[in-house]
């Protein structure tokens, strides 16, 4: 996990793209200097004269040039701090980095600076014992050019979308259903059974968390595997997103006689578990609904007071809740017949899930009606796939809801709408 944990911080830095982009204009811009100065052999008369310049004309093209990136750059970084400060402000602070992570934005950036590097560095090498040379630098210059302003109007494009509430929502709902669809992809093929079904050796031992933090990922495939090889049965308590100390039980051991405990048993159980500082959405699609659920607190927020972003991001989380009212609640159970050995690891609670999704939004939302109105459409959108179990569980956060409602006064109109709405509910499915 060490090798996947430096790699995702690779990955997810925003030094990615610029530094690739200037390696590749380093390489372009030293292969240039190759071909102008004519130090291995006439590379020019295999390149069409248009893209032969004398080099006085490249010189001035590509300062030119250089000084075109240093001021899109400008323009550049000044617009992403105003879109990030916007991010925080009106949306949720949560939100910032999926601005940040976007491919084509950071690409933008990475052909600016690169174009930068290219010209400077075509720039030193045309030097006056060649003044009287043809060149292709200027020319390679002009095509960089053209790209880096192509993608300029990509970045201003890209801007113009993010910064629209519905345009985020609707990234974060596919983020989510993405991240739901790998969740159930793999509890597919194993058995969810409750605790108490569980036989387990009398014998435990404990682990705790390496670190404080998050949990970000999980390598269930390398706990199974320890399992396997050490004949025990190990039970995982959390699930990703959960916050640990470095006090904090992780991992339960059950072992018998007959178990292989390894002197390198919780360092291997370490490794496959990824704790950092801040969540991640690589296995926690709660993380994504609760960037959701920002959005829609900081719409209600007095100082936004925009109830249809609100109503919008109801409406999404029943859609996306309504892709695990199947689920049954319990442990997950990896094995393999024949083998011993067996990995019990914590599924979601639907409970919590409703609760960490709908329970700020009914505190802070409860005095508009259209977004109470919008809390019971969600909540039978769920309904419409829900197990029986999770039908009870949806049917209590709906009295919940009701209860909180009913201690304030509403016009007959209101009061109409929503006894409407609750009977549609509480109705056949």
């Amino acid at each position: 996990m060490t090798l996947r944990r430096y790699l995702d911080r690779v990955k997810n830095s925003i030094w990615l793209y610029p530094t690739v982009y200037s390696i590749i204009a380093i390489i372009l811009a030293l292969s240039v200097i190759i071909i102008d100065g004519e130090f291995l052999f006439d590379f020019k008369s295999y390149i069409p004269e248009v893209m032969i310049t004398s080099s006085e004309l490249a010189r001035m093209v590509l300062s030119l040039i250089a000084g075109a990136f240093i001021t899109i750059m400008t323009f550049t970084f000044s617009t992403t701090m105003i879109v990030l400060t916007m991010y925080s402000s009106q949306f949720s602070p949560r939100v910032v980095e999926n601005f940040l992570n976007d491919n084509s934005t950071m690409k933008s950036f990475g052909i600016f600076v690169s174009g930068f590097i290219y010209s400077i560095i075509s720039l030193l090498f045309i030097r006056e014992s060649i003044s009287d040379s043809s060149v292709i630098s200027g020319s390679i210059g002009v095509v960089y050019i053209i790209v880096g302003l192509v993608n300029f109007i990509i970045f201003i494009n890209n801007v113009a979308t993010h910064v629209q509430a519905s345009n985020l929502i609707d990234r974060l709902f596919e983020e989510s259903l993405s991240r739901m669809g790998e969740y159930k992809d793999r509890i597919k093929a194993c058995r969810i059974v409750p605790r108490d079904e569980v036989n387990t050796y009398k014998k435990n031992l404990s682990i705790n968390s390496p670190q404080n933090g998050y949990i970000q990922e999980v390598d269930y495939k390398g706990l199974i595997k320890t399992a396997k090889e050490t004949r025990t049965v190990m039970f995982l308590d959390k699930v990703a997103g959960q916050f640990l100390t470095d006090r904090t039980e992780v991992i339960t051991l059950y072992y018998d006689n007959s178990s292989d405990l390894k002197d390198d048993l919780e360092e291997r159980i370490h490794r496959s578990l990824l704790i950092g500082d801040q969540r991640t959405e690589k296995q926690d699609f709660s993380f994504s609904l609760q960037k959701i659920v920002d959005v829609a607190l900081k719409a209600l927020s007095p100082g936004i007071n925009d109830p249809n972003t609100a109503i919008h991001c109801i409406r999404i989380l029943g859609v996306l809740l309504r892709n695990m009212a199947e689920l049954e609640n319990g442990y997950v159970l990896v094995e393999d017949e024949g083998e011993e050995g067996a990995l019990y690891y914590e599924g979601y609670d639907f409970d919590v899930i409703l609760s960490a999704s709908f329970n700020q939004i009914i505190h802070y939302g409860k005095e508009d009606v259209s977004v109470t109105i919008a809390l019971l459409k969600a909540f039978r959108y769920i309904l419409e796939t829900a197990s029986d179990a999770n039908s009870e569980i949806i049917l209590q956060h709906v009295d919940f809801l009701w209860n909180t409602i009913m201690k304030k006064t509403y016009e007959e109109l209101e009061m109409k709408l929503l006894k409407q709405e609750r009977a549609e509910i509480r109705g056949p499915k």
